[in-house]
């Protein structure tokens, strides 16, 4: 990661996050999806990959007493409010400045890792899922959830192309943005040596509109399984669950 890049997101987060008060992750589909998705067998030593200001470590510290979080995002003003944030309760868990793309941790860690709305804001993503599968334990799982830009989003794409605008994803322009589809990120996945079992999708962004609320046009998730079937490959956020062999 660039020095630039460093400095742009310390700007971001310490615009957006320099608060005390912490934001609710269940809030945000995709870490509904991802506990949702892991609950169930969560144990030992958990890694989160771009865990930013540590709302969801901190989250999930109280949710599973058991388990033992760190917490990894290269933004070091993230990273301190995350330990500020932190030292107000009595979990403990580590966040560790460092750069998901080049871990400084050992082979075969890890039992969980986790990471959400990360690996679409690196430069080079492949180099994150050979990190995962390096320090992951061998039978060790993973849940990790990206944008997926096969919907209505892809009109914001096509304006910022025309335009020269950078995209705005809806929450702020931020210092870099990747374009991806689901097989894309499966395939960085699978290159790796990582095992994808399952996925699933959320947020359906139907359509685009000048001056419409977004949320107008948006499906956040469907309540029978066809449905959800049939409108899987167009979820705005996508969830990978799998494991290391």
């Amino acid at each position: 990661m660039s020095e630039d890049a460093k400095f742009a997101y310390d700007r971001w987060h310490e615009r957006i996050g320099s608060g005390t008060q912490d934001s609710d992750p269940m809030a945000f589909s995709w870490y509904r999806t991802a506990f949702s998705g892991i609950r169930s067998n969560l144990r030992g030593n958990l890694l989160e990959l771009g865990c930013g200001r540590g709302e969801f470590a901190m989250w999930l510290a109280r949710a599973v007493p058991d388990i033992q979080v760190t917490g990894v995002d290269f933004s070091i003003s993230a990273i301190r409010i995350a330990q500020r944030r932190i030292a107000n309760t009595s979990k403990a868990v580590r966040f560790i400045a460092g750069d998901v793309q080049s871990l400084a941790f050992a082979d075969n860690t890890f039992d969980w890792i986790v990471s959400c709305e990360c690996l679409e804001h690196l430069p080079q993503p492949q180099r994150m899922a050979v990190e995962m599968f390096r320090v992951l334990k061998s039978g060790g799982r993973f849940c990790l959830t990206t944008e997926n830009y096969l919907n209505g989003m892809l009109l914001a794409w096509l304006q910022c192309c025309l335009t020269g605008d950078p995209f705005d994803s809806g929450s702020g322009v931020q210092p870099l943005e990747q374009f991806f589809i689901f097989p894309q990120v499966k395939g960085y996945l699978r290159r790796a040596g990582l095992v994808v079992e399952r996925t699933e999708s959320s947020h359906y962004q139907w359509f685009l509109l000048p001056r419409v609320n977004p949320a107008r046009l948006c499906t956040e998730q469907f309540k029978t399984n066809w449905a959800r079937t049939l409108a899987k490959p167009f979820g705005r956020h996508f969830s990978f669950f799998g494991y290391k062999p």
